[in-house]
């Protein structure tokens, strides 16, 4: 992308600069106004009533002093002397203002080379400041890296840095930038380059830990890549099921969805060892915006965060909800009738053939279960009322064994799943609607093979 030659030029260095002659001259002008108004006014007064009791005086006596009074000279006004202005003091030039958030993404260099155009990302909100992240290229490597920015409103510029935070990998760079000067350029001047980069050396602090923010940013990020491996390292198991997971990677995957572009994370309580944030995420395949909670927790603040709670209610309704524009049903996740939560597989009428749409979430449990050898998967297999029971038997036992030869194919060994059929046992939907005629809808619901992810 293109770069200006001046990164961090100051905006009172340009057009702001050629107004501060003209703003001394208008404050130098109303403080002497203010001046002649309170003081030299008041004196002038005084000595004009003086002036006018002395005339009165001589007129009584005019015949006794009218010769002397004619060869007595004038009497001299009084000096008026007025108070001596104090020259203005010349302010501070404003630095680093830009029109909105991602311009200065385009200006900041500092022996990094900067990411294209399309890469800067907007993270989401923290209190009253966006963030920002600008991708860098470590010198002589390919690695990326990352600075992000919290900027505020400015009435005087539009926006402007609160806090820039920086990986370690760079932190030579912080070090090498010159110290602040103590003289500001005089006005209208170009400060160098040196002096425009010196005061964001007060703005940069180097991150021993990812906040709340930059971590849950992370997490969405390898959610919304479908990298459930990655996505794991973030949470805290004890407290938030697998299965939670794997759901929220395969709706991610079915209904593809993105960050909303203009709020993509929202933090909602930012304690030092609790926080919230609200991810709001868009599907053009659904025609949808949604969202969903993630908590954070740490021991204290020298520990990482780890993902301790994701509240999804809204995410799965909404898929739920749209789902029937992609096809057969699609829950990832249900309430099993004998309690805990499953992962559903939906089959066709009379069919025990997978849908396309299974592959993908077949494929998410068999790199869990290969990660973990000592894990056991049950599998029920499920239809709705129509038919004979021995036929719906036979039919839900060949659903449940097809999701177990698929894990197998895809290098699950065989004796850590089990299956089994329960027929029209344990419906998720009622097969009939409440006047008694036939609920299609309800039914396709109940033709499913159902994952225990109880592990």
């Amino acid at each position: 992308m293109q770069l200006p030659n001046h990164p961090f030029s100051t905006p009172t260095s340009s057009s702001g600069g050629s107004l501060v002659p003209l703003l001394i001259v208008v404050a130098a002008l109303a403080l002497s106004t203010a001046i002649f108004f309170f003081f030299t006014r008041k004196k002038m007064a005084a000595q004009q009533e003086a002036a006018v009791v002395a005339a009165a005086a001589v007129q009584t006596h005019a015949s006794e002093l009218k010769a002397a009074e004619a060869a007595k000279p004038a009497p001299a006004k009084p000096k008026i002397e007025t108070p001596a202005v104090p020259p203005p003091t010349t302010p501070k030039p404003v630095s680093f203002g830009f029109a909105r958030p991602l311009d200065l993404g385009k200006q900041l260099l500092m022996g990094f080379k900067p990411g294209t155009e399309d890469q800067l990302e907007l993270l989401g909100l923290v209190e009253n400041r966006t963030r920002i992240a600008i991708p860098f290229t470590k010198p002589g490597s390919s690695e990326t890296l990352s600075i992000q920015l919290d900027l505020e409103r400015d009435e005087r510029m539009g926006w402007k840095i609160a806090k820039a935070m920086l990986p370690k990998a760079m932190s030579a760079a912080v070090a090498s930038l010159p110290p602040p000067s103590a003289t500001p350029p005089a006005a209208g001047a170009t400060p160098p380059v040196s002096g425009s980069l010196a005061p964001m050396k007060q703005l940069f602090a180097i991150e021993e830990n990812s906040d709340a923010l930059a971590f849950a940013s992370d997490f969405v990020s390898h959610l919304l890549k479908h990298d459930f491996a990655n996505a794991r390292k973030f949470v805290d198991e004890t407290k938030v099921p697998v299965e939670r997971l794997v759901g929220l990677c395969i709706v991610f995957e079915e209904g593809k969805y993105s960050l909303n572009a203009s709020k993509p994370l929202i933090v909602t309580i930012a304690n030092p060892e609790v926080s919230w944030v609200i991810a709001q995420v868009q599907s053009e395949e659904l025609q949808q915006t949604t969202e969903f909670g993630v908590e954070l927790k740490r021991a204290d603040i020298a520990q990482p965060w780890k993902v301790a709670g994701l509240n999804l209610s809204d995410i799965l309704g909404s898929f739920a909800k749209n789902a029937s524009k992609l096809g057969v049903p699609y829950t990832p996740i249900v309430k099993n009738p004998k309690g805990g939560e499953s992962l559903a597989l939906y089959f066709e009428y009379d069919r025990a053939e997978l849908h396309p749409r299974a592959q993908k979430q077949i494929e998410v449990i068999a790199a869990l279960m290969k990660a973990d050898s000592s894990k056991k998967l049950r599998i029920a297999g499920h239809t709705d009322e129509k038919g004979a029971d021995y036929y719906n038997i036979n039919l839900s036992r060949n659903r449940a064994e097809t999701v177990k030869q698929q894990l197998v194919a895809l290098g699950v060994p065989a004796a850590q799943v089990e299956t089994k059929g329960l027929g029209k046992a344990q419906p998720l939907s009622p097969n009939k609607k409440s006047d008694g005629t036939d609920d299609p809808e309800g039914r396709g619901r109940n033709r499913r093979a159902e994952i225990y992810l109880d592990f």
